[in-house]
Protein backbone atom coordinates (compact mmCIF):
# COMPACT_ATOMS: atom_id res chain seq x y z
CA UNK A 1 0.00 0.00 0.00
CA UNK A 2 0.99 3.46 -0.75
CA UNK A 3 -0.62 5.96 1.00
CA UNK A 4 -0.45 9.35 2.24
CA UNK A 5 -1.19 10.45 5.92
CA UNK A 6 -2.02 13.82 7.52
CA UNK A 7 0.65 12.73 10.42
CA UNK A 8 0.14 16.24 12.41
CA UNK A 9 -3.59 15.95 12.55
CA UNK A 10 -3.08 12.33 13.72
CA UNK A 11 -0.79 12.60 16.56
CA UNK A 12 -3.25 15.94 17.76
CA UNK A 13 -6.01 13.32 17.78
CA UNK A 14 -3.63 10.33 19.45
CA UNK A 15 -2.45 13.24 22.35
CA UNK A 16 -6.22 14.63 23.03
CA UNK A 17 -8.12 11.54 23.01
CA UNK A 18 -5.92 8.73 23.81
CA UNK A 19 -3.98 10.61 26.40
CA UNK A 20 -0.52 8.90 26.53
CA UNK A 21 1.91 9.38 29.57
CA UNK A 22 4.21 11.22 27.11
CA UNK A 23 2.07 13.99 27.91
CA UNK A 24 2.84 14.27 31.45
CA UNK A 25 6.83 14.03 30.91
CA UNK A 26 6.16 16.87 27.97
CA UNK A 27 4.46 19.01 30.94
CA UNK A 28 7.47 18.71 33.07
CA UNK A 29 6.07 15.53 35.05
CA UNK A 30 2.99 18.05 36.33
CA UNK A 31 -0.86 15.95 35.48
CA UNK A 32 -2.90 17.26 32.89
CA UNK A 33 -6.33 18.54 33.66
CA UNK A 34 -7.23 19.24 30.53
CA UNK A 35 -6.83 20.52 27.16
CA UNK A 36 -8.22 24.01 26.05
CA UNK A 37 -9.54 25.11 23.02
CA UNK A 38 -6.81 25.81 20.58
CA UNK A 39 -8.61 28.34 18.28
CA UNK A 40 -7.04 31.51 19.41
CA UNK A 41 -9.77 34.49 18.82
CA UNK A 42 -8.31 37.00 16.30
CA UNK A 43 -9.12 38.39 13.10
CA UNK A 44 -6.57 36.20 11.67
CA UNK A 45 -7.48 32.73 12.78
CA UNK A 46 -4.13 31.06 14.43
CA UNK A 47 -5.03 27.40 15.34
CA UNK A 48 -2.20 25.86 17.67
CA UNK A 49 -1.75 22.31 17.85
CA UNK A 50 -2.18 21.71 21.30
CA UNK A 51 -3.24 23.27 24.62
CA UNK A 52 -2.68 21.54 28.21
CA UNK A 53 -4.24 22.97 31.15
CA UNK A 54 -2.09 21.44 34.16
CA UNK A 55 -2.67 21.32 37.55
CA UNK A 56 -0.70 23.83 38.88
CA UNK A 57 -2.77 26.08 36.19
CA UNK A 58 -0.04 26.90 34.33
CA UNK A 59 -0.30 25.90 30.48
CA UNK A 60 1.84 24.43 28.33
CA UNK A 61 1.99 25.01 24.07
CA UNK A 62 2.81 21.70 22.09
CA UNK A 63 3.60 22.41 18.76
CA UNK A 64 4.00 19.50 16.46
CA UNK A 65 6.37 19.57 13.90
CA UNK A 66 6.83 16.47 11.05
CA UNK A 67 9.63 18.71 9.48
CA UNK A 68 12.64 21.12 10.16
CA UNK A 69 11.57 24.47 10.18
CA UNK A 70 14.03 27.26 10.42
CA UNK A 71 11.13 30.23 10.79
CA UNK A 72 9.30 28.33 13.52
CA UNK A 73 10.33 31.15 16.35
CA UNK A 74 8.46 33.78 14.41
CA UNK A 75 5.50 31.47 14.47
CA UNK A 76 6.01 30.49 18.45
CA UNK A 77 6.70 34.09 19.39
CA UNK A 78 3.60 35.02 17.46
CA UNK A 79 1.29 32.43 19.13
CA UNK A 80 3.45 33.10 22.80
CA UNK A 81 1.55 36.77 22.48
CA UNK A 82 -1.99 35.32 21.69
CA UNK A 83 -1.96 32.89 24.35
CA UNK A 84 -0.80 35.42 26.96
CA UNK A 85 -3.72 37.46 26.11
CA UNK A 86 -6.02 34.73 25.80
CA UNK A 87 -5.49 33.16 29.19
CA UNK A 88 -3.06 35.23 31.15
CA UNK A 89 -1.80 32.14 32.44
CA UNK A 90 2.19 30.69 33.07
CA UNK A 91 2.86 29.25 29.94
CA UNK A 92 5.77 26.91 28.33
CA UNK A 93 5.94 26.50 24.87
CA UNK A 94 7.43 23.29 23.38
CA UNK A 95 7.74 22.12 19.97
CA UNK A 96 7.79 18.08 19.85
CA UNK A 97 9.63 17.09 16.33
CA UNK A 98 8.85 13.65 14.92
CA UNK A 99 10.14 13.93 11.48
CA UNK A 100 12.50 11.26 10.61
CA UNK A 101 15.63 13.45 9.93
CA UNK A 102 18.18 14.98 12.20
CA UNK A 103 16.12 18.01 14.01
CA UNK A 104 17.93 21.00 13.02
CA UNK A 105 15.26 23.48 13.66
CA UNK A 106 16.40 26.81 16.21
CA UNK A 107 15.19 26.90 20.17
CA UNK A 108 14.38 30.48 19.77
CA UNK A 109 16.08 33.37 18.30
CA UNK A 110 18.05 36.62 19.52
CA UNK A 111 17.28 39.56 17.20
CA UNK A 112 16.80 43.64 17.31
CA UNK A 113 17.97 43.58 21.10
CA UNK A 114 14.87 40.89 21.90
CA UNK A 115 15.56 37.54 23.38
CA UNK A 116 13.08 34.52 23.00
CA UNK A 117 13.07 30.93 24.11
CA UNK A 118 11.31 28.34 23.71
CA UNK A 119 12.14 24.18 23.88
CA UNK A 120 12.42 21.77 21.08
CA UNK A 121 12.54 17.89 21.51
CA UNK A 122 12.81 15.08 19.37
CA UNK A 123 10.71 12.82 20.37
CA UNK A 124 13.75 9.96 19.55
CA UNK A 125 14.77 11.74 22.84
CA UNK A 126 12.21 9.12 24.86
CA UNK A 127 13.19 5.71 24.98
CA UNK A 128 10.58 3.32 23.21
CA UNK A 129 11.24 0.77 25.97
CA UNK A 130 9.79 3.12 28.70
CA UNK A 131 6.36 3.73 26.44
CA UNK A 132 6.17 -0.40 26.05
CA UNK A 133 6.06 -0.91 29.72
CA UNK A 134 3.33 1.80 29.56
CA UNK A 135 0.07 0.89 30.51
CA UNK A 136 -1.52 3.31 28.04
CA UNK A 137 -2.23 1.79 24.79
CA UNK A 138 -1.49 5.10 22.58
CA UNK A 139 2.13 4.64 23.82
CA UNK A 140 2.36 1.64 21.75
CA UNK A 141 1.78 3.59 18.86
CA UNK A 142 4.22 6.79 19.75
CA UNK A 143 6.78 3.86 20.66
CA UNK A 144 7.62 3.85 17.04
CA UNK A 145 8.92 7.15 16.52
CA UNK A 146 10.59 7.16 20.11
CA UNK A 147 14.52 6.15 20.65
CA UNK A 148 15.05 2.49 19.67
CA UNK A 149 11.51 2.51 18.22
CA UNK A 150 12.42 0.77 15.21
CA UNK A 151 14.42 -1.56 16.36
CA UNK A 152 11.33 -3.09 18.94
CA UNK A 153 8.84 -3.21 16.00
CA UNK A 154 8.03 -6.66 16.84
CA UNK A 155 7.65 -6.13 20.13
CA UNK A 156 4.94 -2.93 19.71
CA UNK A 157 3.39 -4.89 16.92
CA UNK A 158 3.34 -7.99 19.36
CA UNK A 159 1.49 -5.83 22.47
CA UNK A 160 -0.43 -4.07 19.97
CA UNK A 161 -2.14 -7.42 18.21
CA UNK A 162 -3.12 -8.08 22.20
CA UNK A 163 -5.18 -5.71 22.59
CA UNK A 164 -9.23 -6.57 22.71
CA UNK A 165 -11.70 -5.35 20.72
CA UNK A 166 -11.94 -2.15 18.54
CA UNK A 167 -8.47 -0.77 20.98
CA UNK A 168 -6.57 -2.91 18.83
CA UNK A 169 -7.75 -2.17 15.42
CA UNK A 170 -7.54 1.56 16.56
CA UNK A 171 -3.92 1.31 17.88
CA UNK A 172 -2.54 -0.68 14.96
CA UNK A 173 -4.41 1.69 12.87
CA UNK A 174 -2.08 4.41 14.66
CA UNK A 175 0.93 2.10 14.27
CA UNK A 176 0.67 2.10 10.41
CA UNK A 177 -0.05 5.58 10.09
CA UNK A 178 3.26 6.88 11.84
CA UNK A 179 4.99 3.53 10.74
CA UNK A 180 5.55 5.80 7.55
CA UNK A 181 7.15 8.64 8.67
CA UNK A 182 10.13 6.50 9.78
CA UNK A 183 9.37 4.79 5.84
CA UNK A 184 8.24 1.53 7.88
CA UNK A 185 4.20 1.49 6.70
CA UNK A 186 5.55 -1.61 4.39
CA UNK A 187 7.18 -3.52 6.90
CA UNK A 188 4.43 -3.59 9.38
CA UNK A 189 2.33 -4.14 7.20
CA UNK A 190 4.61 -7.75 6.07
CA UNK A 191 4.75 -7.96 9.49
CA UNK A 192 0.86 -7.62 10.44
CA UNK A 193 0.33 -10.28 7.66
CA UNK A 194 2.93 -12.63 8.65
CA UNK A 195 0.65 -12.96 12.12
CA UNK A 196 -2.64 -13.13 10.11
CA UNK A 197 -3.70 -9.78 10.30
CA UNK A 198 -4.78 -7.50 7.21
CA UNK A 199 -5.31 -3.84 7.59
CA UNK A 200 -7.95 -2.52 5.00
CA UNK A 201 -7.51 1.16 5.02
CA UNK A 202 -11.45 1.46 3.47
CA UNK A 203 -12.33 -0.16 6.09
CA UNK A 204 -10.68 1.39 8.88
CA UNK A 205 -12.20 4.59 10.46
CA UNK A 206 -9.24 5.59 11.88
CA UNK A 207 -6.87 5.45 8.41
CA UNK A 208 -10.01 6.78 6.36
CA UNK A 209 -9.83 9.92 8.43
CA UNK A 210 -6.14 10.99 8.21
CA UNK A 211 -5.43 10.01 4.66
CA UNK A 212 -4.87 12.34 2.43
CA UNK A 213 -5.19 9.32 -0.45
CA UNK A 214 -4.61 6.12 -0.20
CA UNK A 215 -3.71 4.56 -3.90
CA UNK A 216 -3.51 0.86 -3.44
CA UNK A 217 -1.27 -0.81 -6.64
CA UNK A 218 -1.05 -3.95 -8.00
CA UNK A 219 -3.96 -5.58 -6.10
CA UNK A 220 -5.10 -7.29 -9.83
CA UNK A 221 -1.33 -7.32 -11.12
CA UNK A 222 -0.29 -10.49 -11.24
CA UNK A 223 -3.36 -12.86 -10.41
CA UNK A 224 -3.17 -14.18 -13.70
CA UNK A 225 -0.15 -14.81 -12.61
CA UNK A 226 -0.95 -16.63 -9.48
CA UNK A 227 -1.23 -15.25 -6.62
CA UNK A 228 2.06 -16.62 -5.06
CA UNK A 229 4.13 -14.84 -7.70
CA UNK A 230 1.92 -11.04 -6.82
CA UNK A 231 2.95 -11.90 -2.94
CA UNK A 232 7.05 -12.38 -4.13
CA UNK A 233 7.10 -9.03 -5.80
CA UNK A 234 5.24 -7.43 -3.32
CA UNK A 235 7.94 -9.07 -0.80
CA UNK A 236 10.84 -7.38 -2.73
CA UNK A 237 9.17 -3.76 -3.29
CA UNK A 238 9.27 -3.72 0.01
CA UNK A 239 12.23 -4.96 1.44
CA UNK A 240 13.76 -2.79 -1.22
CA UNK A 241 11.62 0.35 0.52
CA UNK A 242 13.35 -0.70 4.18
CA UNK A 243 17.22 -1.25 2.75
CA UNK A 244 16.70 2.48 0.88
CA UNK A 245 15.42 4.02 3.86
CA UNK A 246 17.97 2.64 6.21
CA UNK A 247 21.11 2.65 4.45
CA UNK A 248 20.13 4.97 1.13
CA UNK A 249 20.67 4.25 -2.55
CA UNK A 250 21.46 0.99 -2.78
CA UNK A 251 24.70 0.13 -5.02
CA UNK A 252 24.04 -1.93 -8.43
CA UNK A 253 25.71 -5.31 -7.12
CA UNK A 254 23.30 -4.88 -3.82
CA UNK A 255 20.71 -4.59 -6.74
CA UNK A 256 21.48 -7.08 -8.65
CA UNK A 257 21.91 -10.11 -5.65
CA UNK A 258 17.98 -8.93 -3.90
CA UNK A 259 16.67 -9.47 -7.71
CA UNK A 260 17.91 -12.85 -7.84
CA UNK A 261 17.05 -14.41 -4.10
CA UNK A 262 14.20 -16.19 -3.45
CA UNK A 263 11.02 -14.73 -1.38
CA UNK A 264 12.35 -16.89 1.54
CA UNK A 265 15.92 -15.62 1.27
CA UNK A 266 14.18 -11.62 1.22
CA UNK A 267 12.24 -12.51 4.29
CA UNK A 268 15.61 -13.62 5.89
CA UNK A 269 17.55 -10.05 5.24
CA UNK A 270 14.57 -8.05 6.42
CA UNK A 271 14.56 -9.78 9.81
CA UNK A 272 18.17 -8.08 10.14
CA UNK A 273 17.28 -4.63 8.58
CA UNK A 274 16.62 -3.34 12.02
CA UNK A 275 19.85 -4.22 14.26
CA UNK A 276 22.00 -3.60 10.93
CA UNK A 277 24.81 -0.98 10.48
CA UNK A 278 25.49 -1.89 6.40
CA UNK A 279 24.12 -3.79 3.51
CA UNK A 280 27.03 -5.82 3.95
CA UNK A 281 25.35 -7.19 7.65
CA UNK A 282 22.00 -7.78 6.02
CA UNK A 283 22.70 -9.54 2.75
CA UNK A 284 26.09 -10.39 2.99
CA UNK A 285 29.61 -9.36 1.53
CA UNK A 286 30.00 -8.29 -2.39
Amino acid sequence: MKAGFDFDGALKELFQQDRPTLLEQLAGGVKVREFLNVELPRVQARRVDLILLLEDDSLVHVEIQSTNDRKIPYRMISYYGLLKDTYGRALRQVVLYVGPGRLSMPRGLNEDGNRFVFDVIDIRHFDAAVLLRSRSPADLALAILAGGGDARLPEILKKAAGLKGPRRAHVLAQILILAGLRGLAGLVEWRLREIGMVIDVTKNPVLMKWRREAIVEGRSEGRAQGRAEGRAEGRAEIFHEMMTVKFGPLPRWVEQRVAKASPPQVLRWARKIPAAESVEEVIGKR
